[in-house]
């Protein structure tokens, strides 16, 4: 497991992390990598799959804003610096390239 960042929100802090699905889940016995976003309590609030397509980013992300992070602080959480507009596109070329 890497931690890639992480932020605070409404009392709750978020990480970022990149891992093994099967460290995120333990029922899994996959050892794809994928990169999920978790809460201070330890639960799994998005996980984004290596090569995840675009719909599916955009998906977490949209998870992610309901519970009311914006956008900057997901580009925090992502290490992103550029336009909201590419934070999906950013997110999607982050999970293909970590290893």
């Amino acid at each position: 497991m890497r931690v890639i960042s992480s932020v605070e929100f409404g009392g709750m802090e978020y990480q970022s992390i990149w891992a093994s699905l099967s460290w995120l889940d333990s029922s899994q016995n996959n050892a794809s990598m994928a990169l999920a976003v978790r809460d201070a309590k330890g639960t799994d609030v998005a996980i984004i799959p290596r090569n995840a397509k675009l719909a599916e980013v955009e998906a977490s992300l949209s998870i992610l804003r309901n519970l009311g992070l914006g956008d900057s602080r997901l580009a925090k959480l992502f290490n992103y610096k550029g336009s909201p507009r590419g934070l999906a596109q950013h997110v999607k070329v982050l999970v293909s390239s970590l290893r």
